[in-house]
């Protein structure tokens, strides 16, 4: 339930009072004034915009909404307990002017942003998993993310114009303070963290779309409703922009363009997919619509367009990552050829396979990707020498192995342990 404070012109309060009733108004209170009559209202959530609607006929009134769940309990006092549990998502117009409220100051962007670029490089640098984490916290994309999509739902260009500008900034901002990071602090050679990062999954376009759907379902559902508190939601959505954003700086530094080319289509795959997730649940689980909000008129061809535009850009994302060498499928395809390794190796009955590890490299031999097999086997058949044990694993992996990319350059280790 949400409560509103009405001031309302005289002569109205017959209609009021039926609206209030319609729209499942509960513990209404009348105040009359001189001049103008107040009306302290409890709707539930769901109702609110299209009450305010319903009030817009008979006058302009003075509204305060007030952003916090209130518990209403009446008669019966039997089913206060269900009164209670009857938590609702919140209206369309307070998810509206939320949005618009969450916006900030572009100091505090800024700032937040080098602060996070910052943060990202280092973690790189250092191989320290938790200061990436500690980068989601501070990166400053959820906002813009959320409000894009809000802006698309509503078929508002400005509010569109300027979500897109704070995020092409907060970006910005973080690739420049993680190059300066590289010309402070050169780095010589990718840190294992970076070659880690910058590899790209297949299902890369599945994360964004998880962020984007928990994102805008933390700003729909009521505070008593919610779950997952918004920061952790905000690191989410973090989650996906971060590291790349760290990885392109550094990577035009070192200018490895693998690096780098890898990273932005991260960058742009996550923009995307966070942004049509998000807007499909505005619209259709939060109801902002160009027409669903009070007072606000938006353009249904602008969000008709733009969810168009995004949903082609996520198939050309597609496409491009389908159709490029395997260097935008590197994590992925590392699990896929662990997978086909090991099959081989248990045909192979006179070893005992210890350990094994597949890696794809930055380096380019012939012009292809390396990728490299790293085994270690304890040999069961003890009549065969080390320099034959290694060749005969090497020569059965190389015509056994199966894979889709033809233009990959494998390279093999066997280490042969002793019990």
């Amino acid at each position: 339930m949400r409560q509103l404070i009405i001031k309302i012109a005289k002569g109205h309060k017959d209609e009021v009072l039926k609206s209030i009733e319609e729209f499942e108004g509960k513990n209404t209170i009348y105040l009359p004034q001189d001049e103008q009559d107040v009306f302290v209202i409890y709707l539930p959530n769901r109702t609110v915009n299209n009450f305010l609607k319903r009030i817009d006929e008979y006058e302009e009134p003075e509204i305060s909404l007030i952003p916090r769940g209130v518990i209403t309990l009446y008669p019966p006092a039997s089913e206060s307990p269900g009164q209670v549990a009857d938590v609702q998502p919140k209206s369309s117009l307070e998810i509206y002017l939320g949005g618009i409220q969450s916006v900030g100051s572009v100091k505090g962007l800024i700032g937040y942003s080098f602060a996070a670029g910052i943060i990202v490089w280092i973690g790189l640098y250092t191989t320290t998993i938790f200061l990436l984490v500690a980068a989601m916290l501070v990166a400053p994309f959820a906002g813009p993310a959320m409000n894009a999509a809000l802006a698309t739902a509503a078929g508002k260009m400005p509010l569109l114009k300027s979500s897109l500008k704070r995020y092409g900034m907060a970006i910005g901002i973080g690739i420049l303070a993680s190059f300066l990071m590289t010309v402070i602090f050169p780095l010589e050679t990718l840190t294992p963290l970076i070659v880690e990062v910058s590899h790209v999954s297949k299902v890369a376009l599945l994360l964004p779309l998880i962020s984007g759907f928990a994102g805008a379902i933390n700003i729909v559902q009521s505070e008593r409703d919610s779950l997952v508190s918004g920061a952790a939601v905000g690191i989410l959505v973090a989650a996906s922009l971060a590291p790349p954003v760290g990885l392109v700086g550094a990577g035009i530094y070192m200018m490895d363009w693998e690096i780098v080319w890898s990273s932005v289509f991260r960058i742009i795959l996550q923009l995307l997919g966070i942004h049509l997730a998000a807007t499909l649940v505005f619209y259709f689980f939060g109801r902002v619509t160009p027409g669903g909000v009070r007072f606000l008129k938006g353009n249904k061809k602008l969000t008709y367009l733009t969810t168009a535009i995004v949903t082609l850009g996520i198939g050309a994302m597609m496409v491009w990552q389908f159709s490029q060498p395997p260097f935008l499928r590197k994590a992925s395809m590392n699990t896929e050829l662990t997978e086909e390794l090991d099959k081989e190796l248990n045909k192979l009955d006179y070893i005992e396979v210890i350990g094994k590890d597949v890696n794809f490299t930055n380096t380019m031999i012939n012009g292809n990707p390396t990728v490299s097999y790293n085994i270690t086997v304890l040999p069961s058949d003890t009549t065969l020498s080390e320099s034959v044990l290694k060749k005969r694993i090497i020569n059965h992996l190389k015509e056994n192995l199966r894979h889709q990319e033809d233009n990959i350059y494998e390279v093999f280790q066997v280490n042969v342990a002793e019990d």
